[in-house]
């Protein structure tokens, strides 16, 4: 193969993630924008289980942790996607753990004062279950493709969101440990947090809305698929195999 031919290559596989970010930010739009409306229920429980926000009212903070289901989930939405693009974008974004951040303070008037890119680069860092923290990766250290899909996302998200998506900070992290293994698996059992200037924002792991719904096996009431055990009787539920 020529250089010629894989350069088209590349041009191609862009064009395909630019048709995806156009098509799935206005998801991360309507999710932000539709907070508790009742349209997509599963797309919307999902968004509310990635996201974190600040419980200070002085603070305008949200850190939103996008696994790879989310994509999944969002294409599931638009059947004009193709699976092989879907599939495209997985394989892009899977060697990382992908974080957006708003950081902001409320001022007079209800005027929101908001932290740059590089302040937050510099104080943030996620803990894996173990205590293991890592640092945001440089551009160094991330691939041309994942770069490329987010530099489109970018302007989309401040065009629909206003000033709020134009403070949006995206940030990677590696997808997995030094041995190897998945720092956070959003269907399975774990943890992970993020640190914040000061700040943690944890999530605890499965996440319910990827999961079917438990019936508790004493008072018989539907319990997340996260939990282990009823809340309301306190019964053991089953476990997913």
């Amino acid at each position: 193969m020529n250089a010629l031919q894989i350069s088209k290559g590349r041009k191609a596989r862009l064009a395909g993630l630019a048709v995806i970010a156009v098509l799935l930010v206005g998801w991360i739009v309507n999710g932000l924008a539709e907070q508790g409306q009742q349209v997509r229920v599963d797309i919307n429980a999902l968004i509310h289980e990635t996201q974190k926000t600040s419980q200070y009212a002085s603070e305008m903070t949200l850190v939103w942790w996008i696994p790879e289901e989310y994509w999944r989930v969002s294409c599931a939405q638009d059947a004009t996607i193709p699976s092989a693009q879907v599939e495209q974008l997985i394989k892009v974004i899977r060697p990382y753990t992908l974080v957006i951040v708003v950081d902001g303070r409320k001022g007079p008037g209800g005027t929101i004062t908001y932290t740059s890119e590089a302040v937050i680069r510099a104080t943030i860092a996620m803990k894996d279950r173990n205590g293991t923290v890592y640092r945001p990766l440089g551009e160094d250290k991330v691939g041309d493709e994942v770069r490329q899909f987010l530099s489109i996302v970018k302007p989309i998200l401040a065009g629909g969101l206003g000033p709020m998506g134009q403070n949006m900070h995206f940030f990677l992290f590696p997808a997995a440990n030094q041995k190897g293994e998945p720092i956070a698996q959003p269907r399975k059992e774990g943890a992970f947090s993020i640190r914040l200037a000061g700040r943690e924002f944890r999530w605890r792991l499965p996440l319910g809305s990827l999961l079917a719904p438990k019936m508790c096996p004493g008072c018989k009431e539907k319990c997340s698929g996260a939990w282990n055990f009823c809340p309301w009787c306190g019964t053991m539920l089953p476990k997913w195999i």
